[in-house]
Formats: C-alpha cells, sequence, structure tokens
C-alpha cells in the first residue's frame, strides 16, 4: 500500500506529487481523473491510518494482558508474604515505615509527575492499611477515628451525639 500520498496540516489535505502523476495517467477521463486519483489516495491513507490504529489496539491489549497477568503474580506473592509476615506489631511497624518511605520520596525535587502519583497513591493506600490494621485490633475504636478524621464520619457522630443528649 503506498505511503505518503496524502498529509494533513492543519484543515488542510495536501496530495503528493505522485497523486498528481496518478492524475495525469487518468486525464483522459478529464476532471473526474483528478477525482479518481485524489478517492484513491484518500481511501488509501484512511486504510492506512486504520491499519495503524488497529495495530496499536492490539499492541495495548498485548500489554494490558503482560500487566493483568503481573499484578496477579504480585497479588499471589502479596498474600503469601502477608501470611508469613503475622505478628501485628511487626506489620504496623511495616506499615508506618512504608508510610514514611512513600512520603519522603514523594517531596523529592525533580520527581516525574508518574512517578509522585505512583507515591502519593501508595501512601494512601498504605494510610488506609494501617487504620484498618488498628482497627481490626481494636475492635472498630480506629475506625470512628479514621471517619472523624477523614470528615466521612464526623457529621453522622455528631447526630448520632446530639441524639443521645435528648
Amino acid at each position: 500500500m503506498p505511503e505518503g500520498l496524502v498529509s494533513v496540516e492543519g484543515n488542510h489535505v495536501r496530495f503528493s506529487e505522485a497523486v498528481s502523476r496518478i492524475a495525469d495517467s487518468l486525464s483522459p477521463l478529464g476532471p473526474a481523473g483528478r477525482c479518481v486519483a485524489e478517492s484513491y489516495a484518500l481511501v488509501t491513507e484512511m486504510s492506512r491510518i486504520n491499519l495503524e490504529k488497529a495495530r496499536v489496539a492490539d499492541d495495548k491489549e498485548v500489554k494490558l494482558a503482560v500487566l493483568d497477568q503481573r499484578r496477579r503474580e504480585s497479588t499471589s506473592t502479596l498474600r503469601q508474604l502477608q501470611k508469613e509476615l503475622g505478628n501485628a506489631g511487626k506489620s504496623a511497624s511495616a506499615l508506618r515505615e512504608c508510610m514514611v518511605n512513600m512520603q519522603r520520596e514523594t517531596v523529592k525535587p525533580g520527581l516525574a509527575l508518574a512517578e509522585r502519583r505512583a507515591y502519593i497513591d501508595l501512601t494512601g493506600h498504605f494510610t488506609t492499611m494501617l487504620v484498618q490494621h488498628h482497627s481490626d485490633l481494636t475492635g472498630g475504636v480506629a475506625d470512628v477515628i479514621d471517619k472523624v478524621l477523614n470528615g466521612s464520619g464526623a457529621a453522622a457522630l455528631a447526630r448520632a451525639s446530639g441524639r443521645r443528649r435528648r
């Protein structure tokens, strides 16, 4: 399939010299010859772009499948490591250390936006894990503290407290 028959610059379509040569060879058709040559060039370019788009989509699907498989392997490994960790004090300490490490990395100058976003997301994840860990150990007290600190439960707690006073 010939490439480079058409180029698009802003809102303008430009035909290559090859299209002019094709149109010249179709000159016995009169003005229709140029239309045929240009139509052929446009269809060819659209086909090329669609094929390229399909290849990119296929590449993305393969990458997504590879990433999903790797995520499953990582999740499986993480579950195994969680089973081995066991000790509540050790795991809470490890979670706090991860949070400090992620926060430290987040503020480093010159960090790429994607990497900074990863550190911020992981800090949030480890914070949630730590709160859940403490909640599991304290029978729900940490849930109430988390709701108050994060604002999701403050209004509900205030309403509940107001009802108890009546």
